[in-house]
């Protein structure tokens, strides 16, 4: 057999080329495949800990891109969750702000709201 990196003759058995030190395919064989299923789990763990997803999805990227891409969208849809609901909720609260400072057909408006 010979070294595919740099062509001189090795042992058909060698896992490593002794002159340059590049694996040889017999070595790419042994290696072990990645479970990469991209479960749904992995989705509600990013949702439930969206920290934990992010983290999973930048370590995983490369080695196991299905499960990284399952994180990562549950850690997004959470902040998508999140920020409508915020946003929701500010409205909501700036409605009762404004009806009740509504007397005698004038509008009270709270230095917090009002542009100078």
């Amino acid at each position: 057999m010979f070294c595919r990196n740099c062509g001189k003759e090795i042992d058909e058995k060698a896992y490593v080329c002794p002159h340059c030190g590049v694996l040889t395919s017999n070595a790419e064989a042994q290696k072990k495949t990645v479970n990469d299923s991209g479960s749904a789990g992995w989705g509600v763990l990013g949702f439930f800990f969206p920290i934990v997803g992010l983290i999973l999805f930048l370590i995983w990227r490369d080695e196991r891109p299905k499960s990284a891409k399952a994180a990562g969208i549950g850690a997004l849809i959470f902040v998508i969750v999140y920020v409508i609901i915020f946003v929701i909720i500010f409205v909501i609260i700036f409605v009762i702000i404004i009806s009740i400072g509504t007397q005698g057909g004038t509008v009270f408006v709270p230095a917090l709201f009002s542009v100078l």
